[in-house]
């Protein structure tokens, strides 16, 4: 379990709200003894007469506050008061002690919804790894303090995993058992499901595998969850044994937790074993729904099975109790489209909108897609400007799909108006926008106006990939442009983008096929010497440009590093 927290301390530092400027110097008080100060203060809490307060004519401080709570904590309402009192004076804003006083007394009161606002008030002050330490020592100290219920730190798990603060829901997870209290079936759950949200499903599993053994019993919400971890991690066979494990045990498994199984089963292809969960949910009674039928729709359409894909959306529309939505129609409408069947995607829109239902960016998005893909360019505007039509604003996703089709065709001018357009219609251009411009301006040959193209972005301060330069410099090799490849090679390495094998296998590709095997083992040298790994895309290259030359030896040296006898003894056959 991972526990990425700073030494043992319990040095406390201010953790405020950020509106208000924090106060390091002692803060002084009323000229009354402080003794008869804190009585006076108690005494006008406990009758609630928090107006007359204002003639004591103190001035709030840590210390005070601190008394105040410890003096009143059998008395929420009174601490509560007094808190709130302090948080709105202008010069001053409660420190985390005080905090984690307020809400251990909150929780003993009973209090839940006002400790779980001010809890989540708390840890959304936790910017850094030691404040977020800092507040589960001081909360252990003031239950030590105060001898109250431990009930807080299963709250305060609740609130980090909530906030997805998740390292820190961890460390407070691994640490309850120490102070006598076992969290929560439901603080488990929202631990667990924000671990697979966030793709932490092999820390969901370990901290399942805890849950058990400190014998937290898991629900139908648990099972689904874990499912779900599982199919995450590509261990979809083992998620069908939890499930049998699950059910033989006596507990209830849901239509998620199948889901789940029908999801990770379409994802790598097999709608046979899809089809079987959809058998076994009808054997345990589970009746299927939309979100079933939908996802074995994605399956067929995924190997093209689009007849059986429509088949099954004409049997959602007749089950009324079904029904089909416009996610279900977007499904097999992105199926027609991904298989270049423009006709029958646009039918099956239009039968869509008869219905009554409407358009979505899914749909829209498909449709650009298809006609891009397959050379339909001008279909592919219409469908962008009919969005308006329907109520809807191109996203970042439609540009860049039909920025990319007019570069793939050669239109340059419009390509580069459309993301003019995009900018104005405050859609800022992403790395896929100048990924595609400039390999349109490599494929028309524009390679003066590419490298223009190229530092305009730096200066604009564009965050560039290894796409980006890859395409650069794939162009400039393409075209044996050596110059512009040997100045955007210097570039690269002079501003660090070289950081993995992506750019060099570009360049040592690339001078290869154009017979330079001598510079290309130089640029070979330097990614070892930058500690870049060479792999087999590297080795096949040198050797493949070795044995152009006729320099078999070099080339049988480096293939020997590349792969298989098999494919060694293959290869060197043919030379």
């Amino acid at each position: 379990m991972p526990r990425n927290f700073p030494p043992h301390s319990f040095r406390l530092l201010r953790s405020f709200h950020a509106s208000r400027p924090l106060h390091w110097k002692p803060r002084g008080e009323s000229k009354l003894p402080r003794p008869e100060l804190l009585d006076r203060i108690t005494g006008l809490l406990v009758l609630r007469r928090f107006d007359a307060l204002q003639s004591l004519r103190f001035t709030f401080s840590d210390n005070l506050l601190d008394s105040v709570l410890h003096q009143l904590r059998l008395n929420a309402a009174a601490c509560r008061g007094f808190f709130d009192l302090a948080s709105k004076d202008p010069t001053f804003r409660p420190n985390l002690k005080s905090y984690c006083k307020l809400v251990h007394i909150l929780a003993r009161a009973r209090m839940y919804d006002e400790t779980r606002a001010y809890l989540h008030e708390m840890v959304s002050l936790c910017k850094n790894n030691y404040s977020a330490f800092v507040v589960w020592g001081e909360l252990v100290r003031v239950y030590r303090e105060f001898s109250f219920s431990p009930i807080i730190f299963d709250m305060v798990l609740k609130a980090y995993a909530e906030k997805r603060m998740l390292k820190y829901a961890l460390y407070v997870f691994d640490n309850m058992p120490k102070c006598g209290q076992v969290p929560s079936l439901r603080s488990c759950n929202c631990l667990l499901s924000g671990l697979v949200k966030t793709g932490d499903c092999y820390t969901a599993i370990l901290v399942y595998d805890q849950m058990i053994r400190i014998g937290i019993t898991p629900d139908a919400f648990t099972c689904a969850i874990m499912v779900n971890a599982y199919c995450k991690e590509r261990r979809v066979e083992r998620a069908m044994e939890f499930v049998e494990e699950m059910e033989s045990s006596g507990f209830e498994i849901n239509a998620v937790a199948y889901h789940s199984l029908i999801d990770r089963y379409v994802s790598v292809g097999d709608v046979e074993g899809a089809e079987q969960v959809l058998e076994l949910m009808g054997k345990k009674g589970i009746r299927e729904n939309r979100v079933t039928y939908t996802l074995l729709m994605k399956g067929y359409c995924n190997q093209s099975r689009m007849e059986a894909a429509e088949k099954l959306l004409r049997a959602m529309e007749e089950d009324k109790s079904v029904g089909a939505d416009e996610f279900a129609y977007g499904v097999l409408i992105n199926g027609y489209c991904s298989i270049g069947r423009m006709e029958d995607s646009v039918r099956v829109r239009d039968r869509m909108l008869t219905l009554g239902l409407k358009m979505n960016h899914y749909i829209c998005n498909s449709l650009i897609n298809g006609y891009c893909k397959f050379g339909r360019v001008s279909d592919a505007e219409s469908v962008l400007k009919q969005m308006a039509e329907w109520d809807l604003k191109p996203d970042t996703y439609s540009f860049n799909t039909l920025v990319d089709g007019l570069c793939r065709e050669g239109s340059m001018d419009k390509a580069f108006r459309l993301s003019d357009k995009m900018i104005r219609e405050g859609i800022e251009p992403s790395v896929v926008t100048y990924n595609a411009l400039l390999k349109g301006l490599c494929r028309v040959r524009a390679f003066d106006e590419a490298m223009r193209f190229w530092n305009a972005m730096l200066k604009r301060g564009v965050v560039l990939n290894e796409v980006t330069l890859g395409t650069l410099l794939d162009g400039f090799l393409k075209m044996e442009n050596l110059d512009l490849a040997f100045k955007l090679w210097k570039e690269i390495l002079a501003r660090g983008f070289a950081r993995s094998n992506i750019a060099f296998n570009t360049m040592i590709n690339g001078l290869c096929k154009v017979g330079k095997v001598a510079e290309a083992e130089e640029v070979y040298e330097k990614m070892i010497e930058l500690g870049c790994e060479p792999n087999r895309i590297t080795y096949r290259a040198l050797s493949e440009g070795y044995r152009k030359v006729g320099n078999l030896e070099k080339a049988s040296a480096f293939w020997v590093k590349c792969g298989t006898a098999e494919e060694q003894q293959r290869s060197l056959a043919q030379m």
